[in-house]
């Protein structure tokens, strides 16, 4: 009797090809995701910050020395600076004379994206691609809604870089010798490198908690590794880094002056800088209407997803330290100034996705299982958002200041009122009425010629602020009182005034009025006044102050 052996064909094949077709779309979503990082990231030039980071950056390379003391301002000439931004404004200057300023936005984009790519790594590995995509589409809203070339965009870098290590430290603890020196370069860029230190001891304090806990109270029992010894090593070496910046301690304990800039000091700081007003303060503003403002929107959601996912956990009687500390502390950081919603960002949503694959695995859910539809109805979406970034649509629909473009944002700067205040026989202070534009001037003729004040709270100080407020009350009055609170330059006269048409209209309208001064320059853009006796001294007939009030082409 014979037997009929029945072949059947090997089953791994189709898994295979369905293995290999689920990872193609998941890494098309992921490249889209990317993609769109780049290009909302990709817009002109606009922050009033980057003219003086600039001018730093330039003077450090000709002088070969860091600051010490003011550069720039004539009224706290003598107040210790302590520029922890250094290497971000070297970075900069050598970006900028390369190729200008459309490579310092390429390479701005390129670094948010990289840190979007790394945070997506950090946690939710196992999560579907389409899920994963859908909490960082509002994550990425809000990081581009504060993607300036500013030095916290190192920042986001490096935060994404301990988010990533972190979680890994179980199965690779040697990783953790990457922290020190992260925290090194860090402290080199930029003031927020404090935040390193904090996701450090929140780290800390969830293992001590779960050494304790040994697996009870729905708490993870606490892993092997990285054993005591090398967090205590690691941790000294990460404390150590703070002090290795040219200011020593002063450095490691600076982001403490800061910070009561934003928290005691709030009343005062928010109200007269737009990125220090709090959230609610801008829901108590404007209603409902706040609700229009996409990256007012996309903060709200991503507080409430992460919120939600903490709850989902705790209803399986399951947390985690680590998360709730970081969430915790970096939505009071989110709360208290707008300037940190795109660090909140990163963090929520990371912690978003850990908590997000928790749940699947305490529901006993498949998380690769495909979706061909959802991946396919959140890729035409992303393909949507790209071609709303190119068109112009995206910007339409925000905030109308973050066109598609490289480069510098046209007429939004005083470079020609700058120059004009800058020539021989002008006086060498200056009273520039936007804080912010005061480092347009500031680049084109510091250090010689110097302002009253700008946008440094490193190093402007309250009384300052509050005598530069009064006088630019006193000039919309056309009140001249206001010529007694400005200390005269070293040959006695007063300083060439500034005014901007953006904010500083009312202004130009007292100072037209006002005796004793005249309009000696005017553009779209800005205003420059000047006394009347130095005005006749140098020729200068008057300008036309209608040139002032022809809007600018967006």
């Amino acid at each position: 009797m014979t037997k009929t052996i029945v072949r059947t064909a090997p089953q791994s094949g189709p898994t295979r090809r369905s293995w290999r077709s689920r990872c193609d779309a998941d890494g098309v979503l992921f490249g889209l995701v990317l993609l769109w990082t780049f290009l909302a990231c990709c817009f002109p030039l606009c922050d009033t910050d980057f003219w003086w980071h600039l001018r730093t950056g330039e003077l450090i390379v000709e002088r070969g020395e860091l600051p010490a003391v003011d550069w720039f301002t004539f009224m706290d000439v003598d107040k210790p600076w302590i520029d922890l931004h250094w290497g971000f404004q070297l970075l900069i200057t050598g970006l900028y004379h390369l190729g200008g300023g459309r490579l310092v936005v390429v390479v701005k984009a390129t670094l948010l994206t990289a840190t979007v790519a790394i945070a997506w790594t950090a946690t939710g590995r196992t999560l579907p691609t389409w899920l994963k995509t859908l909490f960082w589409i509002p994550a990425i809203v809000a990081i581009s809604g504060r993607g300036y070339e500013r030095p916290e965009v190192l920042t986001q870098f490096f935060l994404a870089s301990w988010l990533w290590i972190i979680p890994r430290l179980t199965e690779r603890p040697r990783l953790i010798w990457l922290l020190p020196i992260i925290q090194v370069l860090w402290i080199n860029c930029h003031s927020l490198f404090i935040l390193g230190l904090v996701v450090g001891v929140c780290y800390v304090v969830d293992r001590i908690v779960r050494e304790f806990a040994k697996g009870r109270w729905g708490l993870e029992v606490a892993p092997q590794e990285p054993d005591a010894r090398l967090l205590m090593y690691a941790g000294i070496a990460v404390g150590l880094a703070a002090f290795c910046n040219p200011y020593f301690e002063q450095g490691a304990l600076f982001p403490l002056v800061l910070y009561r800039k934003f928290s005691v000091e709030q009343d005062f700081y928010s109200v007269q800088i737009g990125e220090f007003a709090q959230p609610i303060g801008f829901f108590l503003k404007h209603g409902a209407r706040a609700f229009v403002n996409f990256y007012f929107v996309a903060e709200l959601t991503i507080w409430v997803l992460a919120a939600v996912s903490f709850i989902w956990l705790a209803c399986y009687r399951r947390w985690n330290v680590l998360r709730v500390l970081l969430f915790a502390g970096f939505s009071n950081l989110a709360w208290e100034a707008t300037r940190n919603t795109n660090i909140f960002a990163i963090v929520a949503t990371t912690t978003l996705c850990a908590n997000a694959q928790d749940i699947l695995k305490l529901r006993q859910q498949v998380a690769s299982r495909p979706r061909p539809r959802l991946q396919i109805a959140i890729g035409t979406s992303l393909v949507v958002l790209i071609l709303s970034v190119v068109t112009g649509l995206w910007n339409v629909l925000g905030e109308q200041n973050k066109p598609f473009g490289f480069d510098e944002r046209y007429g939004t700067f005083p470079h020609a009122a700058c120059l004009f205040a800058g020539q021989r026989g002008f006086p060498d202070h200056a009273f520039v009425a936007h804080n912010g534009f005061a480092s347009t001037y500031s680049y084109h003729n510091g250090p010689g010629g110097r302002v009253f004040m700008d946008g440094r709270l490193e190093v402007c100080s309250r009384h300052t602020f509050e005598l530069f407020n009064q006088i630019r009350y006193r000039m919309l009055r056309g009140d001249r009182s206001w010529e007694q609170l400005v200390p005269l330059d070293p040959e006695g006269r007063l300083p060439v005034v500034i005014l901007d048409c953006k904010i500083s209209k009312p202004q130009i309208s007292g100072m037209l009025l006002t005796p004793g001064w005249r309009l000696v320059y005017a553009d779209p853009v800005a205003a420059v006044f000047l006394e009347e006796r130095l005005a006749e001294k140098l020729s200068l007939p008057i300008a036309s102050p209608e040139l002032l009030f022809i809007p600018i082409p967006l």
